[in-house]
């Protein structure tokens, strides 16, 4: 599995770190992409993260999956990217995974891709959030798109993604080596 990570400033620390730790150690393939460009994107709470590569660099269709962290700041800029937009929409129109926690999927719903599905987002999103049906369900998976609420369901979401990508029995697995709930 190739699964890309959108980074824009201002991104919650937990809600990168968490999925992509969990999933590097399923055997997943991850690459971080700067939206910006720039080799290093500064998180929300002032964590430095080195960038693989800059968004424009790359191919959206290479991949298996997309996913969108939070955080308010970093979910204007991922908001205010073409580019962004564009590769969320071309995975999701092959059929790919695309996935967002937080205040991420309102980047879906500005996509309009969100429109006939049903979509979790952070605790107070919920009015920009253009869906067929909001859940207050700390993961939600509706086709190829999954939405979480936020950094506490960090841990829950990456083992459902693996679960969803990899099969039930990898994610028990690393459910059983992280002693998740």
């Amino acid at each position: 599995m190739q699964i890309l990570v959108l980074l824009a400033e201002g991104f919650e620390e937990t809600e990168f770190v968490v999925p992509v730790d969990l999933w590097r150690r399923a055997g997943f393939n991850v690459t971080v992409a700067s939206v910006s460009g720039h080799t290093y994107v500064v998180g929300g709470h002032g964590i430095k993260i080195e960038a693989d590569v800059a968004l424009n660099k790359l191919e959206p269709t290479d991949f298996d999956a997309v996913y969108l962290p939070g955080g308010v700041i970093g979910v204007q800029n991922l908001k205010a990217s073409t580019a962004v937009e564009n590769t969320i929409c071309s995975l999701n129109d092959d059929n790919k995974w695309v996935f967002a926690i937080c205040a991420a999927p309102l980047v879906l719903s500005k996509a309009r891709i969100l429109v006939d599905r049903k979509a979790t987002c952070f605790p107070g999103c919920e009015a920009e959030l253009v869906c067929r049906e909001f859940s207050e369900d700390r993961v939600v998976v509706d086709g190829n798109i999954v939405t979480s609420r936020g950094a506490g369901t960090a841990e829950e979401f990456a083992l459902m993604c693996i679960s969803l990508m990899g099969g039930a029995k990898l994610a028990e697995k690393i459910q059983s080596q992280i002693v998740a709930r």
